[in-house]
């Protein structure tokens, strides 16, 4: 299997195995399916891509932190609203892309064993 192919299933929220299966039942209320209903692969047995997603949640806040640094406020108060609002809405609409590519990933590295 090679990478790209996961990284493509993950974009469309396809199981990694078959591409085939979904793997939330509904992404915008974040609900995602125990295993594939095509072919059965259990999505995150062992709850492994907890740890993904506290590492790209870390990734997100430090580039609001590079936004906070680079780009100096003109108007304090919008600035702050903006920030928070725009983290929030980057956190929540990317949320279910980062567990679909954490399951990819642990895919990956399951079948190299």
């Amino acid at each position: 299997m090679v990478i790209s192919q996961l990284i493509r299933r993950a974009f469309r929220l396809r199981c990694p195995s078959c591409g085939e299966g979904p793997i939330f039942k509904r992404w915008w209320t974040y609900t995602e399916h125990r295993s594939c209903p095509s072919c059965g692969h259990l999505y995150d047995p062992r709850g492994e891509s907890l740890a993904f997603m506290y590492l790209s949640t870390a990734f997100l806040t430090g580039l609001c932190f590079v936004v906070l640094i680079t780009l100096p406020p003109r108007n304090l108060e919008a600035y702050r609203v903006g920030l928070v609002l725009g983290a929030l809405a980057l956190y929540g609409l990317t949320m279910p892309v980062r567990k679909a590519l954490a399951i990819s990933f642990n895919y990956f590295n399951s079948r190299r064993r």
